[in-house]
């Protein structure tokens, strides 16, 4: 078989933003690769499908679960061919390929790889037959088989699940075809990874082309609306005490540090204070280089100011040796300085102190957060009465209609009672320590039940509905409370018990749900979700919008449905971020877009919240949640919330927020100064002249004043390229709005001209307001995604603290007692090549002013940038910009 059969078409009409992917096909394919990034719902797999069809060619499809995998062949099956019976030229066993063949990301891997880890064997249990590992003779045939289909179409579903052997394998096969098309299709990209790992992603799935956003699909009506609240609780008693005695440790070891005369001296001494030189070290550890400094000056010792000199900078910008200075200083100089013993005095002992308060972890010193720290806020015992507190108030709010569940990383079934009145204390974050919880505090208004691969609990009205379906299992009472039985299932699949158990759960026979995020948490279709609490230890973003896809799908016939999803936070009273769990969730809700909470816009981040900002003492952990509480009862003013701003917005676009005190100044006094000089030369000389000419003997004052006038024009004339050039900036630049315009507007032409952007500037727009606390709002008007993220993201690079760019931009302004430096890094597009440089320069010069480029890859590039980032202190000092996604 060469081709699909002709009369192969989808059976139902695209919807509008499935069609804008299919209207800008070719152009995307050009580079051979598709990668769609669209929420739960939203139809990819279908959109996958057509774009198969329309490519044409044999086709790889792989997927990251059984489920998933059969859904593809299910879907073409019933959408496209409109029968019920496969054809044989579709396979689902990746042993026995076809025209298209449909398999798993284990499966492929099983396939090409000779041995298994401990880890991977342990999930064989979990694997059809056909994804079984073969022998060595067999893989080799399997593996000849699957490359004489020559398939030219390569599909990766989910593709965030391509990460290391996963990864691995599939490069080797894509790098085993002769250039195909890959479609990558996802509803979460890795977005929170490191820029490795990112890289690799990107190579594989090439960049993004289309991002269907949420809104869309809520305007569409294939999701409905939804809000993120958050429940804050503070630490139990018992998991308080040693975190506030870790504190008291910690600030006592900076104390101490301040005091100490040895320590001083063995940093007034060290090479790094004493020299200009080491330049290359102190660029690969700067900021290592900067705590030195910040504590030097903060003990009142004057060794610090000759390495300051440097920075050409004021003193009063250096911060003052907090504990994440004096983390980074003791890390240093414990466990990377080579000019240091520290088997000798001062360090021996400091290192004794602190390695008896537990601080050191993997060759780092941790005094703001322990590893053990963050453990016991991520799983504190506190989010079992935030549970209870949710549930009640969810039960009073949507009586019957409540359909919630309860995603947990673990099962911890021995925390099970085994005997009638038993009552284990609940202490730990699970399945079975959650329903627990809830038994004992709303059984009586709730019905409870738990789905996981292992541990079913329904109540008892519910065998009733098990055995309508005639399904083998057998029911036991629970001991410590009879109103509930044990299911256990007897030749069953997983997805036919999962199916029973959403048909039950949908039905209202359990109205609160608590699963594992393993068996739940992604793929699992049950509309009738309109409530979710997330108890898991999740963080990333990627899991987390996966869970919360469970609870925004819509529900025919319940056209008025809005989802409220609940993430836990246990807060740290003491620490100045909120503590760990707390940033964690700031970091994912940067990609989690949803409803704004005062204005009818969609948007990423946890400002859309409008919640108080850390540290939260225990009266803002109260009023926090008393505002989430009355949010969440009002979930007719989120509907038309929702409806409000997806109506009243057109498109997604990607925003970038920025500190006004991170622009570059504008220099025009060293243009006006030449152009005054010029003038004034030109004035005095052509008086001088007609002094000379006419001696003693004019009298008339006529003839000076003529002169005068002359010489004002003669030298308004000749200074004209300099005065123009000041007005011209001065102009466009006389706000912080024009400023940041023009300097969007230099990187925008350069990455047109460089073809990294499609549409001229004529033809764009860029939209800079100004918000709140001195900052400016930027987007552009127009443009793909893609092209907005690889413009704003130009943007961001320029403006934020210095790294270690290819090339700086110098600016200079004035000589002598007023001279005056300006650093920033040249976008890492644009310093590819060095024509692309002079580029960018010529533009800036044009709109900025004068400005030079710097290659910082030579010994004197170094020294400069060493400068620059100092001045740039290190980034830790200034607030980098943020990027977010908005519906408006």
């Amino acid at each position: 078989m060469k081709s699909f059969p002709r009369d192969i078409q989808f059976c139902y009409s695209w919807r509008s933003y499935q069609a804008d992917v299919l209207r800008h096909l070719d152009k995307h394919l050009e580079n051979r690769h598709l990668h769609l990034v669209a929420p739960p719902g939203s139809g990819k797999t279908v959109l996958g499908l057509e774009v198969i069809l329309r490519l044409d060619k044999p086709t790889l499809i792989v997927a990251p679960t059984l489920a998933i995998r059969n859904q593809w062949a299910h879907r073409f099956t019933e959408l496209f061919l409109q029968q019920d019976q496969q054809p044989d030229w579709i396979s689902t066993d990746i042993k026995n390929p076809s025209f298209m063949t449909i398999t798993t990301y284990q499966g492929l891997y099983a396939l090409f790889q000779d041995t298994l880890t401990e880890r991977e064997e342990s999930k064989l249990d979990d694997l059809e037959e056909e994804d079984i590992p073969l022998k060595n003779g067999e893989k080799h045939a399997a593996i000849e088989r699957l490359f004489e289909q020559k398939f030219q179409t390569f599909v990766l579903d989910e593709a965030h699940h391509l990460r290391t052997n996963w990864w691995k394998t599939t490069m080797h096969v894509r790098n085993q075809l002769d250039n195909p098309a890959v479609i990558a299709l996802t509803a979460t990209p890795p977005y929170d990874v490191g820029k490795a790992e990112w890289d690799k992603y990107i190579e594989l799935c090439g960049p993004i082309d289309e991002e269907i956003e949420v809104a869309a699909l809520v305007k569409e009506g294939d999701l409905c609306p939804h809000q993120d609240y958050l429940w804050m609780s503070p630490l139990t008693p018992r998991e308080k005490e040693p975190i506030d005695v870790f504190h008291q440790e910690a600030e006592q070891v900076r104390a101490d540090l301040l005091k100490s005369q040895a320590f001083q001296a063995l940093i007034e001494n060290h090479p790094w204070i004493l020299s200009a030189d080491f330049v290359e070290e102190k660029l690969a550890s700067y900021s290592c280089f900067i705590s030195l400094i910040v504590y030097l000056k903060q003990t009142g010792s004057s060794a610090w100011e000759k390495p300051f000199q440097i920075m050409e900078e004021k003193a009063s910008k250096l911060p003052s040796f907090d504990m994440e200075w004096t983390e980074e200083l003791l890390s240093f100089l414990l466990y990377r300085d080579k000019y240091v013993d520290p088997k000798e005095e001062p360090l021996k002992s400091i290192k004794k102190k602190l390695s008896s308060i537990g601080v050191i972890e993997r060759r780092r010193v941790k005094l703001i957060a322990t590893r053990s720290m963050q453990r016991t806020l991520l799983h504190s015992a506190s989010k079992l009465d935030s549970i209870v507190e949710i549930v009640k108030l969810e039960k009073d709010s949507q009586q019957d209609a409540l359909r919630l569940v309860v995603l947990a990383d673990y099962i911890y079934q021995e925390d099970l009672p085994q005997k009638v009145e038993e009552q284990k204390p609940l202490i730990r974050l699970g399945v079975v320590p959650i329903f627990e919880k809830l038994r004992r505090n709303v059984a009586e208004d709730c019905r409870l039940g738990v789905l996981t691969g292992s541990v079913v609990i329904v109540p008892n009205e519910a065998v009733s509905f098990l055995e309508r379906d005639d399904l083998q299992f057998t029911a036991k009472k629970l001991v410590h409370d009879d109103r509930y039985s044990m299911i256990t299932w007897k030749g069953t699949s997983r997805q036919e018990m999962v199916k029973v158990m959403t048909e039950i759960f949908a039905s209202g026979e359990i109205d609160v749900l608590v699963g594992t995020t393993a068996l739940l948490g992604e793929g699992w279709d049950a509309p009738s979700v309109n409530t979710l609490i997330l108890a898991s230890y999740v963080g990333s973003f990627m899991l987390t919008n996966q869970m919360r896809g469970r609870a925004i799908r819509a529900e025919r016939g319940n056209e008025q449905k809005a989802a409220n999803i609940w993430h836990l936070v246990c807060v740290d009273t003491q620490a100045y971020d909120g503590g760990y769990d707390y940033e964690s969730l700031t970091r994912r809700f940067q990609s989690l877009s949803g409803v704004d909470a005062e204005l009818p816009i969609i948007q990423s981040g946890i400002d859309r919240l409008s919640i108080a900002k850390p540290p939260f003492k225990q009266k803002v952990i109260k009023e926090t949640n008393e505002i989430m509480l009355e949010r969440a009862r009002d979930r007719l003013r989120l509907f038309e919330k929702w409806q409000e701003a997806v109506h009243k917005g057109e498109k997604k676009r990607e925003e970038v927020e920025i500190n006004a005190k991170q622009l570059p100044p504008i220099f025009v006094l060293r243009n006006t100064l030449k152009s005054l000089f010029i003038i004034c030369a030109a004035i005095f000389l052509n008086v001088f002249y007609t002094i000379g000419e006419y001696g003693y003997y004019y009298e008339s004052i006529d003839e000076i004043r003529a002169a005068m006038i002359w010489g004002l024009l003669i030298g308004f004339i000749i200074s004209s390229p300099f005065w123009w050039r000041a007005l011209r900036i001065f102009l466009f630049n006389s706000s912080i709005e024009s400023r940041m315009k023009q300097v969007a507007e230099a990187i925008y032409d350069t990455l047109f001209e460089i073809g990294l952007l499609e549409t001229p500037l004529r033809e764009n727009k860029i939209i800079i307001n100004k918000g709140g606390e001195g900052s400016l709002y930027g987007y552009l008007e127009q443009g793909r995604t893609q092209e907005q993220k690889v413009f704003l993201q130009a943007v961001q690079q320029l403006v934020d603290p210095i790294d270690n760019p290819r090339y700086l931009l110098h600016r200079r302004s004035g000589k002598h007692l007023w001279v005056r430096h300006d650093y920033h890094a040249i976008p890492e597009e644009i310093s590819r090549k060095k024509e692309y440089v002079d580029i960018f320069l010529k533009k800036w010069n044009k709109r900025i002013g004068k400005g030079e480029a710097i290659f910082t890859r030579t010994p004197e590039g170094r020294r400069l940038l060493l400068k620059a980032r100092l001045r740039a202190t290190s980034g830790k000092f200034i607030k980098r910009s943020e990027r977010k996604s908005i519906w408006k």
